[in-house]
């Protein structure tokens, strides 16, 4: 199954929880990215440089580091960000990043908005 990211690179997860965003979903995304992928991951994420200092607080931080593992903001949102995220964790500023803008679950909910006409009257059975 993870074969398809040796192609690509790319990876998208989702966390939509009646709960709100909790640390602990994206959290255990990044261990399993880790322990799947290995060494040298780059993960993309609207509140990039928030969930870069849990990650540092977190029991995960000697792995995170050691792998050689980097979060930045998705450029979307960047500019939302103080100029200290933009310098230090817009994608065009980090070495290997490329030119992916890391939007891809914007263009997915995107697309979905054309679900709401059809999906709001429908019911449970």
């Amino acid at each position: 199954m993870w074969l398809i990211f040796d192609e690509l690179g790319i990876f998208a997860s989702a966390y939509m929880v009646k709960s709100g965003e909790l640390a602990k979903y994206p959290l255990a995304t990044v261990v399993k990215v880790l322990d799947t992928i290995g060494q040298v991951t780059l993960g993309g994420y609207n509140i990039g440089c928030a969930f870069l200092s849990t990650i540092q607080r977190s029991s995960l931080a000697p792995t995170f580091a050691e792998k050689n593992s980097h979060f930045c903001i998705c450029t979307f949102h960047v500019y939302s960000h103080c100029h200290t995220c933009r310098m230090q964790l817009h994608p065009n500023n980090i070495t290997g990043a490329g030119f992916k803008d890391l939007e891809t679950m914007e263009r997915i909910f995107s697309a979905s908005n054309q679900l709401a006409s059809v999906s709001c009257y429908a019911s449970p059975y």
